[in-house]
């Protein structure tokens, strides 16, 4: 496939290519909108910082804003200005940079040969150079011998150039009162001007790796002891007496639990080592009680030092620091964040990261817990559901134009109601019309002859034989485990099991429903789907699909924890396809009050009389008896005994009979009053 816009858009989303390119700009890991960040385009940072992001209608797609200048541009505009490419070349970086294996058909950027100046990207250069012995003094102070530098790839800059945030290249050289340093990365890297002014000691040069570790690649593959640690010096200078020691990107990064496991199976002890300073300690706290490491803090450093590099520069010895390691060591380590674990205090909350909302399906469906999709028969719920089942099974990018986030790329669809061969079917017509091949990375459990136990049993072991995303009950109804649907004690305890397997295993859980008859004709609300309260209150998400003319369906937020107001407020118009199954997004959105009829009071008007009309033909000016009335409906009506008691009960409600000596009487009858002697006759 050749390198396009929409090559690339249909491969990784808009959003993806903003975080990864404004990364150093922001350094949250996920960059969020509404958060203003300081414009990146301009030299001089912003005081107050005006700089976002946000999503577009229809399209869902991703776009900068700076609302104090006004620029705006999609994503690509953003790769073109910050690299200052053309946009050809913006496509080049990002289909390399996020090995998205497209094919070239136009001539490709021509990287510049490594000559001096050594050129490590396109758009900057830099000119290396032996270390000056003012400069091995500097390091000397940390005790890092030009070894260590040499084994973590730390380099002497003579100058480096590059390009300005306006577009203007410029060069900077280093001198005997401003020294530059390179950690060389290879593709990219990270600049260390020591004597420069605090604003200016750190630049990255090139497009920095997504989640790199400082250290990871000098790492034994077994040891004794490593030390989390708060920069890139602080590694050199741990390494330089002897121990192993990584940096994250910074002391507020968090650390993946995967990796956190990984170094627990290669290392004996794991040490957090952070500045002295506040930051320092609290984020210090964080990491150890998230992953139950052990911590160290510092002792004061004279001359105001405040990491382990200012401790051994100020004569600090190694045997006091020994001290220090081995009472740490000696101490219990925090136990480590348990998913089972009920009972958190605050500092656990906040060591476990992702402070942000997570979706599988930004921004409604939530990455996991229960969700439930509702809706009349006949509108498609159970081919909407297959559907994303499918996509998030088959690695795409987006579901109605709504950028999908899965972890595993797997899903599980539960089938209560659909058989074998229909499903068989189904499938294949949606899958050809994704144009798409089967994958074994979606599984069906065939459940209409299982109880709710063997359900949940077999959804345990199948997420622990290979973890999936979404899992799809299709319908809730089957599962239901209570005689009455209107018990809201009954429902919360059907969903309660369901959510504990979904946080058990980090996914989402979505149960197909139905709505009450009742409300096929009234806009979307959550108040219609079946299970009432229970339900309603005990899952994180709620949605109602509903039938419009013709192939029109509206997709509606009845529910949503941390959904944004607009799709509650508002309902996404899709069409639904009778030939492939599938639903598109039609890029409208409908005010959702505007949906449905709401309940005609000629109608109800029209009732009242037809009741009033069949009760005085039955009743007239006599009494009648329970029994009777529903014998005469019957035979009038030619309808059934339920509906003729049903009818009875609204006679009352209605206060056009009343009761009288047993039996009913019409509440205003004919004649003026019936006497006593009447009254006796038509009793006997």
């Amino acid at each position: 496939m050749s390198i396009t816009k929409e090559a690339i858009l249909a491969k990784i989303s808009s959003y993806d290519i903003l975080n990864h390119y404004l990364q150093p700009y922001h350094n949250t890991g996920r960059l969020i909108s509404g958060k203003n960040i300081s414009n990146p385009f301009i030299a001089e940072k912003q005081q107050s910082p005006s700089f976002n992001i946000f999503c577009a209608l229809p399209q869902h797609e991703w776009r900068y804003k700076d609302f104090a200048t006004g620029d705006e541009g999609s994503c690509f505009d953003c790769v073109m200005k910050l690299l200052n490419v053309s946009f050809p070349e913006a496509l080049e970086i990002i289909n390399r940079d996020h090995c998205l294996n497209l094919e070239n058909d136009h001539k490709k950027v021509v990287q510049p040969q490594r000559t001096a100046p050594e050129q490590t990207k396109a758009n900057f250069s830099v000119k290396k150079r032996p270390f000056s012995d003012a400069e091995l003094t500097f390091w000397n102070k940390y005790n890092i011998s030009i070894e260590t530098l040499q084994r973590f790839n730390v380099a002497a800059l003579e100058e480096f150039s590059n390009i300005s945030k306006e577009g203007k290249p410029y060069t900077v050289k280093s001198s005997s009162e401003k020294f530059i340093f390179a950690y060389d990365n290879t593709t990219w890297l990270k600049l260390y001007k020591p004597l420069d002014e605090k604003q200016y000691k750190f630049q990255y040069l090139g497009n920095k790796e997504q989640g790199y570790i400082f250290g990871w690649k000098q790492l034994p593959d077994k040891g004794e002891k490593l030390f989390i640690t708060g920069g890139e010096k602080d590694v050199l200078s741990l390494a330089a007496q002897g121990f192993n020691a990584i940096s994250l990107n910074s002391e507020t990064a968090t650390l993946e639990k995967a990796i956190a496991d990984e170094l627990k199976l290669r290392f004996n002890h794991i040490i957090v080592l952070y500045d002295n300073d506040a930051t320092g300690l609290k984020q210090s706290e964080l990491l150890a009680v998230a992953h139950g490491f052990n911590k160290i803090t510092l002792p004061a450093i004279p001359n105001n030092g405040k990491d382990i590099s200012d401790y051994f520069a100020s004569r600090g010895s190694l045997s006091a620091f020994d001290e220090l390691l081995s009472a740490s060591l000696q101490a219990t380590p925090p136990e480590a964040l348990n998913p089972d674990k009920v009972v958190f205090n605050a500092v656990e909350l906040m060591a476990m990261g992702n402070l942000e909302p997570q979706y599988l399906m930004s921004p409604i469906l939530p990455q996991k817990g229960t969700a439930v999709l509702a809706g009349k028969p006949d509108t498609g719920k159970s081919q909407f559901a297959r559907q994303l089942c499918i996509q998030v099974a088959l690695g795409l990018k987006s579901f109605i134009d709504f950028d999908i986030n899965p972890i595993h790329s797997r899903s599980i669809y539960v089938a209560t109601e659909d058989n074998l061969e229909n499903t068989r079917y189904l499938m294949s017509r949606q899958m050809n019309g994704l144009n798409q091949g089967p994958k074994d990375n979606l599984r069906f459990i065939f459940a209409d002859t299982m109880e709710q136990e063997e359900i949940l049993k077999e959804l345990d072991n199948q997420l622990t034989i290979a973890a999936a995303d979404l899992v799809v009950v299709d319908s809730f109804g089957d599962i239901f485990k209570g005689g009455d649907s209107n018990n809201n004690m009954a429902m919360r305890n059907t969903v309660k099991t369901f959510d504990k397997i979904a946080k058990k295993h980090n996914c989402l859980i979505l149960f197909v429903h139905h709505i009450n008859k009742g409300a096929y004709r009234q806009a979307p609300g959550q108040e219609h789907i079946q299970g009432g309260a229970g339900l309603m209150q005990k899952v994180r998400l709620g949605i109602q699909l509903s039938e419009g003319d013709n192939n029109t369906r509206y997709f509606t937020v009845v529910k949503g924890n941390y959904c944004p107001k607009e799709y509650k407020q508002n309902s996404l118009v899709l069409d639904f396809s009778e030939e492939t199954f599938l639903f598109s997004n039609t890029g409208k959105l409908i005010p959702t009050s505007e949906l449905g009829t709401q309940p005609n009071e000629d109608k109800k008007e029209e009732k009242y009389s037809e009741l009033e009309s069949i009760a005085e033909e039955i009743f007239g000016d006599q009494l009648v008896s329970y029994s009777n009335f529903v014998k005469r409906f019957c035979e009038i009506t030619g309808k059934s005994i339920p509906t003729a008691k049903r009818a009875h009960t609204n006679l009352k409600k209605l206060e056009i009979i009343v009761e009288a000596n047993g039996s009913y009487r019409l509440a205003n009858p004919s004649k003026d009053e019936f006497s006593e002697d009447e009254t006796d006759e038509n009793l006997f």
